[in-house]
């Protein structure tokens, strides 16, 4: 049966009731999802050697889904086909040891005398508040207002000064890399194989609804055909729309926010609709990102689950079976869905809600003849045991009190599905009776290792909901228990790895100055800063979490520095090699793009070289240092390269790395993380030559916050917010690693 959720309890957060449903909810909905992902692990490991498991290997009419044993006698996972999960090669890195070796490098000094600091760097010291926060933590954060990272290091050689390259600037590489890389493939592969199933998609579903006139699948299959013309209309195709179309697609360009479709009968937040993320660069990754939505976020709603009509409940999944139908019909149909659905998993995650794969499947065993013969599917008793067959398989992990079928869904990720279980009703109200209807990037870094995110959190009252504990607790097990390989499942996965070394905390192993808690706030801002990256290139696929309810003058040539995180420079690289060669067996690159991605993949083996070596005492090597000493000019080739050119060549839409998204959504509000302009950072560092100096990098400036529903912020309008002086005050937990 479909899982749902009880939200009696929640306004009992003290009752002994409460604390059994909590325990039991914890454990029952956290083993489906750590099944769920040793299982699809295991898919994703499998090599490429067997036909079946070759991207380019010729499908067949029907998806087959083997199902495999459940940990618990309530809980069945159901395994995608080989095909489907079979994504690219991963090196996990892990973690290392915080407290051994002990850092071999030497004690920091307490004051300026003796230490090296160009002129330069000298008159920034010399502002309020700077130069002595620099000597009593060993850095200081100065907001900079830069708009793009490498103008933090593109003046170094010329300056004097000794460079800083920090997890932020590595981070920062990363997410210009993918999301330039992403955005290629959409527009050069995935948009035109999503018009192409689009448009025989809407052919078969005509040919369909003119079969059923007349029959009792009428109405069902014309709503069916009616959806895809909404899609084909968004996506610029010649097509006329019926009236029920008519009515739905004024609703997605309105970008409405929550109202009923007239399609479905659903709830439908069709804000949601907004492009957003990089899809605001050109008309073709607009028309792709809304013609997506259309496909899932139009949800064809289970029996019994939130918002689903009771006077026609089996209704919606009907009109999905003959969606799917249309879809799934003939071999080359599949193989377009398998083709975008497959190369999305790969980058972002596999569906969570219900795919027309699966509900091929949970048909064809109900009835084995319904794609040739749809007659059956009249008979509500035959759809209610297809549903029944559908949702014994597995079961939908985030809102699964809105469990559907979608045709394109949105993906499960471990983040959303942490902040989904620390939201209500997965949470209980607090002592003042209020319930937890926004979660927080926080809530993420803590379960992934953060000491600090668990400090605001309890600061902030989060922990005193009810249950909220327990839940963290759980899924911070969960996070530190799952294999290493399993990081390696999907290209977003590998990222938020990338993130778990600057959330851990450091003990002896690490110089003393990033064992303070001025560090650690700085840690936590260099991880979410990457993460509202990670949001926002990947805005259109990711599955929201949604409630209801003084010295002397520099050398020449000064000793240059990397942030001392080798695993999380290692961990980009391993991110990196697995997008390469992921992306490279479906033939989705070009030569110029793969030698980006090795070009990135080598300044991250630098960077995790340098690291390493600094963590052990070594002097860094001429070679290196050299390299390092230009590494602004090595940024900002980069930064071009994964620029979009206008006809003269010249960057368009990358002049402002400022980026929003929108990662989460209540009631009323949904909540914004974002990156604002670049800040630069001070930092105490060895020369290698018994003394110490000032290094100069550049950091991160987050922001989240909410805004009432419905209105999203683009990258374009927070921006302007930014420009105009109305964008709201940055997390006050920051103020820490700033000049006080």
């Amino acid at each position: 049966m479909t899982t749902h959720r009880t939200t009696h309890p929640t306004s009992h957060p003290t009752s002994h009731h409460t604390r059994n449903w909590t325990t039991h909810r914890i454990r029952h909905r956290l083993i489906a999802w750590s099944v769920a992902a040793t299982v699809v692990a295991a898919g994703c490991s499998a090599t490429g050697d067997s036909p079946a498991a070759s991207p380019s290997g010729t499908p067949t009419g029907s998806v087959s889904l083997a199902p495999s044993p459940a940990s618990s006698p309530s809980t069945t996972i159901v395994a995608l086909p080989a095909a489907l999960v079979q994504f690219g090669a991963y090196t996990a890195v892990p973690m290392g040891d915080p407290d051994s070796p002990a850092y071999e490098g030497p004690a920091r000094p307490t004051s300026l005398t003796g230490v090296q600091v160009a002129p330069s760097v000298r008159e920034a010291l010399a502002a309020n508040g700077v130069g002595t926060t620099l000597t009593r933590q060993g850095f200081v954060v100065v907001p900079a207002d830069l708009r793009q990272l490498h103008f933090a290091y593109t003046e170094s050689a010329y300056g004097g000064w000794p460079v800083y390259v920090t997890t932020d600037a590595a981070y920062h590489v990363w997410h210009l890399t993918f999301d330039k890389i992403l955005r290629d493939i959409e527009t050069s592969a995935l948009s035109p194989r999503l018009r192409t199933l689009v448009s025989q998609s809407l052919t078969a579903a005509h040919t369909q609804t003119g079969q059923l006139s007349g029959t009792a699948l009428a109405d069902a299959a014309a709503r069916a055909e009616q959806l895809y013309q909404v899609a084909a209309a968004e996506l610029g195709l010649p097509v006329t729309l019926g009236p029920l179309a008519r009515q739905e697609k004024a609703l997605v360009d309105a970008h409405a926010g929550p109202a009923t479709s007239p399609l479905l009968g659903t709830r439908i937040d069709y804000s949601l609709m907004t492009p957003r993320g990089h899809y605001t660069r050109s008309a073709t990754l607009s028309r792709y990102f809304v013609a997506m939505s259309v496909l899932g976020q139009s949800a064809f709603c289970l029996p019994g689950t939130q918002g689903c009509s009771s006077s026609d409940p089996v209704r919606p999944v009907r009109v999905g079976l003959l969606a799917t139908r249309a879809m799934l019909g003939s071999s080359s149909l599949t193989a377009q869905w398998r083709s975008i659905y497959e190369t999305t998993a790969f980058l972002v995650g596999l569906a969570d809600d219900y795919t027309p794969a699966e509900m091929l499947a949970a048909a064809t065993s109900v009835a084995p003849q319904w794609m040739s013969n749809p007659g059956p599917l009249a008979d509500d008793a035959i759809v209610r045991r297809v549903i029944a067959s559908l949702t014994t398989t597995r079961a939908v992990r985030i809102d699964p009190e809105k469990a559907s079928l979608r045709l394109m869904g949105t993906r499960f990720t471990l983040d959303s599905y942490v902040m989904d279980q620390l939201i209500a009703p997965s949470v209980g109200t607090n002592s003042a009776g209020q319930q937890r209807l926004l979660p927080s990037a926080l809530d993420v870094a803590a379960a992934l290792g953060s000491t600090t995110a668990r400090t605001v959190l309890t600061t902030s009252g989060a922990m005193d909901h009810q249950g909220y504990r327990e839940q963290l607790a759980a899924l911070t097990s969960l996070v530190q228990n799952r294999p290493a390989a399993e990081w390696g499942g999907t290209v977003y996965d590998a990222w938020l790895a990338a993130l778990q070394p600057v959330w851990a905390d450091h003990g002896r192993a690490f110089p003393d100055l990033m064992r303070t808690p001025a560090w650690a706030a700085k840690d936590l801002q260099s991880g979410l800063g990457s993460y509202a990256q990670l949001k926002h290139d990947t805005i259109l696929y990711t599955k929201q979490a949604v409630a209801e309810g003084g010295g002397d003058e520099p050398a020449t040539t000064p000793r240059n520095w990397v942030e001392p995180e080798p695993v999380a420079f290692a961990r980009l690289a391993a991110a990196v090699a697995l997008l390469r060669s992921g992306a490279s067996a479906r033939h989705l690159l070009t030569a110029s793009q793969v030698t980006l991605l090795t070009d990135v993949g080598d300044v991250f083996d630098l960077f995790a070289r340098t690291a390493a070596g600094e963590l052990a005492g070594q002097k860094v090597s001429a070679a290196d240092n050299q390299a390092l000493r230009f590494i602004g000019e090595r940024l900002e080739a980069l930064w071009f390269r994964t620029s979009d050119g206008s006809s003269s060549g010249e960057p368009e839409a990358d002049t402002d790395s400022a980026v929003i998204a929108d990662i989460a959504s209540g009631p009323a509000s949904v909540l914004e993380v974002g990156t604002g302009r670049f800040d630069r950072i001070y930092v105490l560092v060895p020369d290698d030559a018994g003394r110490f100096q000032v290094a100069v990098g550049g950091t991160y400036a987050y922001y989240e916050f909410a805004v009432a529903a419905g209105e999203r912020l683009t990258d374009t309008t927070w921006r302007a917010k930014l420009d105009g002086g109305t964008a709201p005050a940055r997390p006050s937990w920051q103020s820490v690693m700033m000049a006080h």
